[in-house]
């Protein structure tokens, strides 16, 4: 029988977000264009189509399946077809639904879409995303399959009482283009981009901890850091330009890389805001309440160095059938080293980072290096395609096993970085599992 947490995880996110509902909205014949860029920016900025779009789909006509222990949610058609997406939607429809978790129908949507954190978006905002997307994205008739859940999953009722104690974003006034640079940092932060959903810790009830704001969560398999301004815990040896640096590229030499959900939130949004508002997020960030990390004791990004050893090989000929377990460095040499130097210093342009001054490897939490060898990197911006093989278990290199990327980690850790991992193939199966659902 499942425990409380996993049942109420799945009211939280079983469902329909926006798609298939009824109200008549009609698409304007002439459209100030100056509203229309705007909101263009705002749905980039607010990242809309990482989880409406599937791998290999259209742009916002849904089909992104998300794997739960009560089934799979199959995110919504948010186009505006009228009878496949939302195009029947009126802007008060839209607004309920982004604001306040409301179908145009009355019943609650689930919290897997922001909208305690879009509740923070000026009137202004929103009308601007309502015109972009029922004038400037296509129109897709096609609807995803029916997200099918288990009772109690698909009953909605139960997040009336969620909600109230959720609470969500005050929503702010004017316009939000003319704040000033800390006013545009938190608006950013806190309603458009959304961090506080990834970065900061939730309770029993899965409400994000306020008092807690940015000190770090894990999120399927990995694990989102602290990233308030703690000089232990979190990101405190970031000055402003590092911060931006990252946010428009996805990696800060000698400091850190974007994997995962945070390579998609990079390739997807941050990477394409403008210089000023990159600017005032990382400065927000950088003010916010710092919060020590019980697993950081100094900074990430600041243990190890280049590894003075010998070359492992040997001239000899390792055979491909051999099954039996290698050593942890002859996993590195085997896995590693071609890109990341027999040193860890990686390459000299850092394509293939080092592996020392790395906050991946520095970290006291093993979660995000592991799901880095089993998933890889496929980031891309303007900056490069950044690209890591996969060595789980739908590798086109190497398949590791759970012991051999245990292995592979508390030598990865000991070698360049905090030197604090025990790292079990049970923990690893873990984290694999972890992964699968979400």
């Amino acid at each position: 029988m499942p425990d409380f947490k996993t049942v109420f995880w799945s009211f939280l996110i079983g469902g329909t977000v926006l798609g298939g509902l009824c109200a008549p909205a009609a698409r304007a014949t002439d459209v100030d264009q100056g509203v229309m860029n705007r909101g263009a920016y705002l749905a980039t900025a607010a990242d809309c189509i990482a989880c409406h779009t599937r791998p290999g789909g259209t742009p916002f006509a849904g089909g992104l399946k998300i794997a739960t222990p009560m089934g799979d949610i199959i995110s919504t058609n948010i186009t505006p077809d009228a009878e496949h997406g939302i195009g029947k939607y009126s802007e008060h429809d839209f607004e309920r639904a982004l604001r306040r978790g409301k179908r145009r129908d009355g019943e609650n949507l689930y919290p897997v879409m922001p909208y305690v954190s879009y509740a923070g978006m000026t009137d202004q905002d929103i009308h601007a995303l309502y015109v972009w997307f029922m004038n400037g994205v296509k129109p897709v008739a096609e609807t995803p399959p029916a997200t099918q859940l288990s009772f109690p999953s698909n009953i909605r009722l139960t997040l009336s009482g969620w909600n109230m104690l959720a609470g969500s974003e005050k929503q702010e006034s004017g316009d939000s283009a003319t704040y000033d640079k800390l006013r545009r940092g938190k608006y950013l932060a806190t309603a458009l981009e959304h961090c506080g959903t990834c970065h900061t810790p939730r309770n029993v009830m899965l409400m994000e901890k306020s008092d807690e704001f940015l000190a770090g969560s894990p999120v399927g398999g990995w694990y989102a850091p602290n990233i308030t301004p703690s000089r232990t815990g979190g990101i405190g040896d970031w000055n402003e330009d590092d911060v931006v640096q990252y946010l428009r590229t996805g990696r800060v030499k000698g400091k850190s890389q974007a994997a995962g959900p945070m390579g998609e939130a990079v390739e997807h949004s941050t990477s394409h805001l403008t210089d000023a508002d990159l600017h005032a997020l990382a400065a927000f960030v950088l003010q916010v309440k710092p919060i020590d990390d019980t697993a950081d004791h100094q900074p990430r990004d600041a243990f190890g160095k280049a590894n003075d050893i010998p070359d492992l090989r040997s001239g000899e000929l390792t055979r491909i059938d051999n099954l039996s377990h290698k050593s942890p460095e002859n996993l590195f040499d085997a896995n590693c080293a071609a890109c990341h130097g027999q040193n860890g210093a990686g390459t000299a342009d850092q394509y293939a980072p080092s592996l020392y001054k790395n906050s991946v490897v520095g970290t006291g939490r093993p979660d995000n290096l592991i799901m880095t060898i089993l998933t890889g990197v496929n980031r891309k911006t303007a900056d490069g395609h950044a690209s890591m093989p996969a060595f789980g278990s739908t590798s086109d290199v190497q398949r590791l096993d759970d012991e051999e990327v245990a292995s592979l980690v508390n030598y990865v850790s000991k070698t360049f970085g905090s030197g604090t991992y025990h790292v079990t193939a049970d923990q690893v199966a873990q984290v694999r599992k972890e992964h699968t659902q979400h």
